[in-house]
């Protein structure tokens, strides 16, 4: 016989389920409502492929993440032309750590060639009401051994040394890690968490068999799906166009803090809408090199995902990118390869997103930008700009690819 708790529980289920699956035709709506939808049929396909993606993505944040031996998920978060929703960071290698306030746990690793190493702290996951970044830790401020060796404590007890906070109050915590690395080929470092409080072996039970356990990781998912369409996929770009003024190919400023709830501190970014017909070009200029630690170019298309920045240079950092001889910093955006070493490549989309990222900077320039014919390039370019052949581009992109295997192992 069924009891009355067991059909509760079973109803539970059915009904996060069935919110769940609403989510997701009330979000294919909302994409398919936006004027970038309707009026380019080029983006349509991306946007049902954004939709698959973030499904992946709710997954992998939500409802895999096992409490009991925690792990750094650096495969199944933001990674190459996998995940990309929010317009991952093309050298940022991202790490994803979900973890019970309650516990204590020790972090280890080696910093490699990484320059800016930063951790966040949320009390929950995206989307959920009242969750919001509760830390900001940058290894700048921790104390690294000679070799690179660091060991940092996680609880909500203050621990000396090197400490991050932890609210015991919270028993699903996101950490969400950012490590630089200009060069893939590089020394990415180690990295590694393990639980270091005692436990009763059957202390996350639930975690495995309690039906209303599994109903409210179903219905966090469909919170999470909710914000990557409401806050990456459609309000990232609206702000990119109302920040310049309802320009196009206008950069401004938009600090991490402001893009999303994600967003890092560290950050002075620069973005744009691009928009561009095949015989036209993009020129982006920074006056002088910045200073930050760590800083880049990338593309993105119109639904918040980065282009493929592993099989196309759809990205330039402060180590590729070549300063002209004035000392100005000129990249190009078009359709074709000019042939130009500082070309970014957008990968055959007339319409897209520019980001300049600028990690732990003192200051926060804003590329200049101007659109112009794509036959006049030559004119408008010092004489001298960096150039590259056919066969010099087909090994950078070759060199690209083995980086990305290199850091992911796929």
């Amino acid at each position: 016989m069924t009891t009355a708790g067991t059909r509760f529980t079973t109803a539970a289920l059915a009904d996060a389920w069935a919110d769940y699956h609403s989510t997701l035709e009330e979000m294919r709506k909302l994409l398919e409502a936006t004027p970038r939808y309707q009026q380019t049929p080029q983006h349509r396909a991306k946007a049902y492929h954004a939709m698959m993606e973030m499904q992946a993505m709710a997954y992998n944040f939500v409802i895999s993440p096992r409490m009991d031996h925690p792990r750094i998920y650096f495969q199944s978060g933001w990674q190459t032309n996998l995940y990309t929703l929010g317009q991952n960071g093309q050298d940022l290698l991202y790490g994803l750590i979900f973890v019970d306030g309650r516990q204590t746990y020790r972090l280890k690793g080696r910093m490699g060639d990484v320059k800016v190493f930063l951790l966040q702290v949320q009390n929950g996951i995206f989307g959920e009401p009242g969750v919001k970044v509760v830390g900001n830790y940058d290894w700048a401020n921790f104390q690294i051994e000679t070799d690179g060796r660091f060991e940092v404590i996680l609880s909500a007890t203050e621990h000396a040394g090197n400490w991050i906070k932890l609210d015991r109050t919270y028993s699903f915590q996101f950490l969400h890690i950012r490590r630089s690395l200009s060069d893939w080929h590089g020394d990415a470092g180690e990295l590694d968490i393990e639980r270091i409080s005692e436990l009763p072996e059957d202390f996350y039970d639930a975690d495995e068999f309690d039906e209303a356990a599994i109903a409210a990781r179903i219905r966090r998912a469909a919170l999470f799906v909710r914000y990557l369409v409401a806050d990456f996929t459609i309000n990232l770009y609206n702000m990119y166009f109302t920040n310049a003024g309802q320009k196009k190919n206008v950069l401004t400023l938009l600090p991490g803090t402001v893009t999303s709830q994600v967003g890092s501190p560290s950050n002075n970014t620069a973005m744009a809408i691009f928009d561009l017909r095949p015989d036209e070009a993009l020129i982006l200029e920074l006056d002088s090199i910045p200073n930050g630690a760590y800083w880049s170019f990338q593309l993105g298309d119109v639904w918040s995902r980065s282009l493929d920045f592993m099989n196309r240079q759809s990205s330039l950092n402060d180590e590729e990118i070549i300063v002209d001889a004035d000392g100005i910093i000129r990249c190009v955006v078009s359709l074709k390869d000019p042939g130009i070493a500082n070309w970014l490549d957008p990968c055959g989309r007339t319409e897209g997103t520019v980001v300049f990222r600028n990690y732990r900077a003192s200051s926060a320039p804003v590329p200049a930008s101007r659109k112009a014919r794509f036959a006049d390039l030559g004119s408008l370019l010092p004489k001298d700009t960096a150039r590259v052949t056919p066969a010099q581009r087909k090994a950078a992109i070759v060199r690209r690819r083995l980086g990305q295997r290199k850091l992911y192992g796929e």
